[in-house]
Order: structure tokens, then sequence, then C-alpha cells
């Protein structure tokens, strides 16, 4: 749905990605119409990494209408990021959560985000339905955790980085 938001809210600024405009106005004018558009709520998704993919690939679509990139002419993707000063939105995606995982454990503890995160560690001991594990936003925030070296399997672990987050500057270095 997303996706599809997206290509409506770049066509219907089909004259605004003409060459008259210089391309750093293009590129402000695409990040406030459309990336926005794109990126709206992402903190709370809990999309595979295949949806992420084609959320980069309509990105690089419209970045390479932007700079008026057609067929026969080739840039690589890094090439193109560099030129328009941005990055991928999957980046973006896994940052926003980040952001929003630190919002949480800096709230209020009886407040409804930290209580769902205690429910959550609560219920990681419980049988597991059969078949393919579920993709969900905890599981991707266990997973972002992992990757920074910081675990979260029991209420210490939660309270640990309750603490962390604490420090908003350190926690935003963790990114």
């Amino acid at each position: 749905r997303r996706i599809n938001l997206g290509y409506a809210a770049f066509n219907n600024y089909k004259k605004a990605w003409s060459d008259k405009i210089p391309l750093k106005k293009r590129l402000t004018l695409y990040n406030a119409l459309v990336v926005s558009v794109l990126m709206y709520n992402s903190s709370c998704w809990a999309a595979p990494q295949i949806h992420l993919e084609k959320l980069d690939v309509v990105h690089r679509r419209h970045l390479r209408q932007i700079l008026n990139i057609k067929y026969p002419g080739v840039i690589s993707n890094k090439n193109l990021y560099e030129r328009c000063m941005t990055e991928p939105l999957s980046a973006k995606v896994a940052r926003s959560r980040w952001r929003m995982l630190g919002h949480v454990l800096r709230g209020p503890v009886d407040g409804p985000a930290f209580s769902s995160l205690i429910f959550a560690l609560n219920t990681l001991q419980l049988p597991g339905r059969r078949g393919r594990p579920q993709s969900n936003l905890f599981s991707l925030i266990v997973h972002d955790l992992r990757k920074r070296n910081m675990y979260l399997s029991n209420i210490d672990d939660l309270y640990y980085l309750r603490y962390r987050a604490a420090d908003k500057i350190h926690w935003k270095r963790l990114q």
C-alpha cells in the first residue's frame, strides 16, 4: 500500500521533476512530498526484507526519473545515492525503528508500549506455533539488538536496555 501511495504522490507532482528546476530543489521536493508518504509510520513496520527491497527499488526508480536517466543510460545504485545525497529507504526504516525503541524504553514503565514489551518477553517461554516463524515487530527489534551485541531475553535485559537508552546521545550512536 505504501508503494502505491508513493507512486501516486510521485505522479501528482510530475511537472516538478523537470530539468527547469535545479536538482537540489527537486530532491528537497521529493523528500518532502514523496519520501514522507513512503516512510509514513515506518518505525512500527514489521516488514520482511523482501518488502523493504521493493521499497528501495521504487525509491531508486524515482531518483532516476528525477535525474532524467532513461533506459540506455546506466548508473550504479551506489553512484545514484551519492549523486542524490541520500540512502536506501530500508536503512531509514531500520533507523526509525531504533529511535522508536529508544522512545519506548525511555517512556513510563506503566505505559502501554513498555507493557507490551514485557508481555512479549513473558510469552517467549510459551511453546510457539508450528510452521515458519512469524516476522513481527518484537522479533525485528530482537534481531536489531543482536546486531549490536545486545540481547533481550528476560526482564533484566529489558531494564538494562532501559538504562542504556536513558542516555540519548549514546543510544543515537548505536544506530
